[in-house]
């Protein structure tokens, strides 16, 4: 005794395991997308982290070399400084700080600090020219002594010659 629906049967079989082929691959696939993905993004968000870390470490580190190079050119103000050394100091001390700066920055991070490094290069570049015209105003000084000292000589001679040049006539 065969049934006499073995066709339809048979056809609704294969269509419910199809089917449950289907929903079983999909939760599959699915289950594997909720972990894996999230271990990525993890992965990615750990590495911007310490890239993040990295950063701050080295602003830190920047802000410290900073400070000690302020102190550094407020220091050129000091009455009977070794200029010349000074200055060599802070030159180097300035170079060093540059080529510190990470190359593969090529956000406004990079431009800041090298704006930073510029100001304390125009910084150092004003205080010498500062020092180098202190002499100046006692120059100008000595100069306004000399000026008017020889005004007066010149007032005289002129009296001197019109006295002469009336006595003549």
């Amino acid at each position: 005794m065969k049934p006499e629906n073995i066709k339809a049967r048979r056809s609704s079989f294969i269509k419910f395991l199809l089917l449950f082929i289907l929903t079983t691959t999909i939760i599959v696939v699915a289950v594997f997308f909720n972990f894996r993905v999230p271990q990525k993004e993890n992965a990615l968000l750990k590495e911007r982290a310490k890239n993040v870390e990295r950063e701050m470490a080295y602003q830190k580190e920047f802000a410290t070399e900073v400070m000690g190079l302020q102190a550094m050119i407020d220091s050129l103000d000091t009455p009977g400084q070794n200029l010349p050394f000074t200055n060599t100091l802070i030159h180097s001390k300035l170079a060093d700080l540059q080529s510190s700066i990470p190359r593969k920055d090529s956000t406004y991070r990079y431009n800041m600090y090298t704006g930073i490094i510029e100001t304390l290069v125009d910084l150092q570049a004003t205080k010498n020219e500062l020092h180098s015209l202190d002499d100046a105003k006692a120059r100008i000084a000595e100069y306004k002594a000399v000026l008017a000292q020889t005004r007066n000589e010149l007032e005289q001679t002129k009296r001197d010659l019109d006295i002469l040049r009336i006595s003549r006539n």
